[in-house]
């Protein structure tokens, strides 16, 4: 297929098919894609939605300006859906061409299998029921090129000497994997203790060694979450998981350092924004996050269409907030319009400079405008 003229909303074209699929499965997507003067920021999509429009394979390869032909790989699991609408196209089309061919989808197990207290692996015969035990019947399992892409096969489970499995047996592996969102986010498990017992570790040697002031929370977009038994067992929502856990490094925090400034991200505890019932591959809901969370934190804004609910929402509720403005374009519109809303709200602390593409051109003018005010 050849994808060219990229004039439909955000440039995004695509061609579907109806796929029957098994519940609670992993697939694999290969495709291989050429590109000729394709625009910047294109990237290649191989979508498996749900019959209720939730996305269960979250991709977008970046495609260079012109490539050769190259093999493009990903994987997705089917959770509770039979089918699919499998989808193959291109997003943020602005222009050139884009070649897709050798399209395949194929079931696989066990790649990027996850080895902690709260993933348990479960091997059993398919026809008793007998639960066979790792170490005795076959080998411990794992994932030696653990990546968390779907670009290598899964281990295979090696049988031991004296193992209950015959021949013709036929397994049932019960396993959980991770993944990767997009192109490079891959989410902790708030419900894990030696995450916290990382963040213990580090704080102390961040305030020993650089003694800062201030601390950002990087908890934003939480994208998967809710499904190992570390957060079943606790039968808590995933709302109160998420505010626990902020709150969690807001005490480690300031256990070190009780001065210190601590801001977080605001999409997650705003129902405005990312706060909400159906959210990427999370097993739950995050709705009322914004509960579980310190008065102390200072909320830094960042959805600009919504500023104003936003920015009223967390001053109603008694917080600080400041503003991510910016955001990389090529003006200065974007803090003009965060800086008239933070003069229409109670307990506005200040305004960011928020670039993720390193681009400083503004932050001169960014300056004086903010000291006008």
């Amino acid at each position: 297929m050849r994808f060219e003229d990229f004039s439909g909303p955000e440039g995004e074209v695509y061609v579907a098919q109806p796929l029957r699929v098994q519940p609670y499965r992993c697939y694999r997507l290969r495709a291989w894609v050429k590109t000729e003067g394709a625009g910047p920021r294109m990237a290649i999509h191989l979508l498996a939605v749900a019959p209720d429009g939730r996305d269960l394979s979250y991709m977008e390869p970046p495609l260079p300006e012109t490539s050769d032909w190259h093999e493009v790989v990903w994987g997705f699991s089917t959770w509770y859906a039979d089918r699919v609408e499998f989808r193959v196209g291109v997003s943020d089309g602005k222009r050139g061409k884009v070649w897709v061919d050798d399209v395949s989808i194929e079931e696989v197990g066990l790649t990027n299998v996850l080895r902690r207290p709260g993933t348990p692996v479960v091997v059993r015969n398919d026809k008793t029921g007998v639960v066979y035990e790792e170490g005795k019947d076959f080998a411990a399992i794992s994932d030696p090129q653990l990546n968390f892409s779907w670009d290598h096969a899964g281990p295979a489970i090696h049988l031991l000497p004296g193992s209950r499995m015959q021949d013709g047996d036929r397994l049932r592996v019960d396993y959980y994997h991770g993944t990767t969102i997009y192109r490079d986010q891959t989410t902790i498990d708030m419900s894990e203790p030696a995450v916290y017992a990382v963040w213990q570790h580090q704080i102390p040697l961040i305030e020993k060694y650089l003694a800062p002031k201030k601390y950002f929370l990087s908890m934003d977009e939480v994208r998967v979450g809710g499904f190992c038994e570390a957060c079943k067992k606790r039968h808590l929502p995933m709302a109160q998981i998420l505010g626990e856990c902020v709150a969690r490094q807001f005490q480690m925090i300031r256990a070190a350092n009780p001065q210190a400034e601590v801001y977080v991200w605001s999409d997650m505890f705003d129902p405005n924004h990312n706060a909400q019932e159906k959210y990427y591959l999370v097993d739950g809901s995050f709705q009322d996050t914004w509960n579980y969370i310190p008065k102390d934190l200072i909320i830094a804004c960042w959805y600009f269409e919504k500023r104003d609910l936003s920015l009223g929402f967390f001053s109603k509720l008694g917080y600080r907030t400041l503003a991510g403005a910016y955001y990389d374009a090529d003006d200065l519109e974007n803090p003009k319009g965060w800086l008239q809303s933070l003069d229409r709200t109670p307990r506005a602390t200040g305004i960011m400079y928020t670039t993720w593409e390193n681009k400083y051109e503004l932050l001169g003018p960014f300056g004086d405008l903010v000291s006008k005010r």
